[in-house]
């Protein structure tokens, strides 16, 4: 196996535990912060003391995700084959299982919906309104 390969292999499995990692201290912070709201309903869900305490695990595999795609770019580590010669600007390759990419960006999409809506549904896109009320009227001058 060559080494680029190598390197682009290790780089996706990082990358892939990362967002695993990520995902699930998302999940884990809700749950402490919800937890504490049970307690003290004025207390906010997200604190930066406990976003910050669950991020700082994760620094390392994002330093390491960091280096292994330096590394791949500065071995020129490629998944598609180089342009043909002759070829200007970028080059459009079709998925080579295209029901299978149809089915990643139905998933990806159902993800995104779902945690769209369950944002909007424990209050954040009523902050979010709040706070751009807030700024508009502290540029606009009407605050």
């Amino acid at each position: 196996m060559k080494k680029a390969k190598l390197i682009m292999l290790l780089q996706a499995a990082a990358c892939a535990a990362l967002a695993a990692w990520l995902a699930l201290s998302a999940v884990a912070i809700y749950l402490d912060g919800a937890a504490k709201r049970a307690a003290d309903p004025m207390s906010p869900i997200y604190t930066r003391q406990l976003v910050a305490g669950r991020l700082a695990v994760a620094l390392p595999l994002l330093l390491v995700c960091v280096a292994l795609t330096v590394a791949g770019r500065a071995m020129g580590a490629r998944w598609t084959s180089k342009p043909k010669k002759g070829a200007s600007g970028p080059v459009a390759y079709p998925p080579e299982n295209p029901k299978r990419a149809a089915a990643i960006r139905a998933a990806l999409l159902v993800a995104a919906v779902a945690l769209i809506v369950a944002g909007a549904l424990n209050g954040s896109a009523k902050d979010v309104l709040y706070k751009a009320i807030n700024i508009c009227t502290e540029c606009i001058g009407l605050g």
